[in-house]
C-alpha cells in the first residue's frame, strides 16, 4: 500500500514545481464540490457554473506559469489561451445569470 502512495507522489511530482502543484490539488477541492453540485441540480446554475469554469481557468493560468518556468513555452501559450477561453466562458456565464434575476 505504500509503494502505491510513493509512485503516485513520484509520478505527480517529478519534474513538476511542486508549490505550484499544491495548489492546482487545492483548488481540485472546490471544483470536485462544484461539479457534484452540479450533478444533484435539477436546472442549471449559471452562477456555479461560471465559478466552476473560473477554477479551471486558475488551474490553466498555474499550469502556464509552471511550463513557463520549465522553459516549454509552447506548452505555456497553450495553456494561457485556454485560460482566457475559460475565463470568457465564465463571463458569459455571469451574464446568464444576472440576466435570469432580471
Amino acid at each position: 500500500m505504500n509503494s502505491i502512495f510513493s509512485k503516485l507522489s513520484n509520478s505527480l511530482f517529478k519534474n513538476r514545481v511542486k508549490k505550484l502543484v499544491v495548489i492546482q490539488l487545492i483548488l481540485l477541492i472546490p471544483l470536485f464540490i462544484f461539479f457534484v453540485y452540479s450533478l444533484h441540480s435539477g436546472s442549471v446554475n449559471y452562477l456555479y457554473n461560471a465559478f466552476f469554469q473560473i477554477i479551471i481557468a486558475l488551474i490553466n493560468v498555474l499550469f502556464c506559469i509552471e511550463q513557463y518556468i520549465l522553459k516549454k513555452k509552447g506548452y505555456s501559450i497553450t495553456y494561457l489561451i485556454l485560460a482566457i477561453l475559460f475565463v470568457y466562458s465564465a463571463i458569459q456565464s455571469f451574464n446568464l445569470y444576472y440576466l435570469k434575476i432580471d
